[in-house]
């Protein structure tokens, strides 16, 4: 009976030495992973955390959060300056609305914590994305949902236009979140998919309940939308709106085919690789 208990505990305890070193091991090789590819240094805590969480906290990100209040709303955390305080409850009835309606339209995703940034300061939300002129973003490798808030008064007041332009940028962005969500872990990944259908989903969520007229713009070729250089270099050609079109290419397709049509060209092309197939 002595000897089964010596025997049983040294393989325990050689099971437990194998299980630590195996963490030991995964945890240098995640941290190494995420400096190399970040080109920034973090603790092995740290590294471990934005493993498990996914969800990785840059050195500009984490300076923010010092700075900043910060507010809970399910796998949301908000950020924001003090003067953004008054905002926090329309913030809140706007996420539960970009949620639902994203729910309703692509379906359950698994909800990951995601940060909210929110700045008064258009430039300084611009330096963060590396982006020019947008009025929002998001960084699936941080995370990170951000967004340009200005005349608060009118928002408040919800007056039509300022409350509208506010709503959706939150109402935009959180979808490109849950798309990202969608196709994590994918056979296609995000490659697989052109730039205007992942921003044509956002935009036709981000109207939501609002009546988009047509206007006289100048129209850009599909295949000249497929990738982030050939977006921003049509955002900026004269005549153009690439996200109205787009919304309208999204639009035509819900409008035709119903509003599941999206989640059953995602789950295809998830599933295939091939988004022009799909579609």
């Amino acid at each position: 009976m002595k000897r089964v208990i010596k025997s049983l505990g040294i393989s325990l305890s050689t099971i437990l030495l194998i299980v630590i070193l195996f963490v030991i091991g995964l945890s240098v090789f995640v941290h190494n992973t995420l400096e190399k590819k970040t080109h920034k240094n973090s603790t092995y805590f740290e590294s471990i955390k934005m493993f498990l969480t996914k969800n990785f906290d840059g050195k500009a990100e984490r300076a923010l959060k010092e700075s900043r209040l910060k507010e809970k709303f399910h796998n949301i955390t908000i950020y924001y300056p003090e003067d953004f305080s008054e905002l926090i409850p329309i913030t809140k009835e706007t996420l539960k609305w970009a949620i639902n309606k994203n729910k309703r339209v692509l379906g359950i995703v698994e909800a990951t914590p995601v940060d909210l940034f929110v700045f008064k300061d258009k430039e300084e939300m611009n330096a963060l994305s590396n982006l020019k002129e947008v009025s929002g973003f998001y960084s699936n490798f941080d995370k990170l949902l951000a967004i340009n808030y200005d005349n608060k008064e009118a928002i408040l007041e919800r007056r039509e236009t300022p409350l509208y332009f506010f709503q959706k940028f939150i109402l935009h962005e959180y979808t490109h979140y849950v798309f990202s969500q969608m196709i994590a872990g994918s056979k296609a990944g995000v490659t697989a998919y052109p730039l205007w259908f992942n921003e044509g989903i956002s935009e036709y969520i981000g109207n939501d309940k609002t009546i988009v007229e047509i206007s006289n713009i100048k129209v850009v070729p599909f295949v000249q939308l497929i990738d982030g250089e050939q977006w921003q270099t049509a955002r900026f050609q004269d005549g153009t709106n690439v996200y109205m079109q787009r919304y309208f290419a999204i639009k035509f397709l819900v409008d035709n085919y119903g509003k599941g049509i999206l989640k059953e060209i995602i789950n295809s092309t998830n599933s295939s690789g091939d988004f022009k197939g799909s579609l």
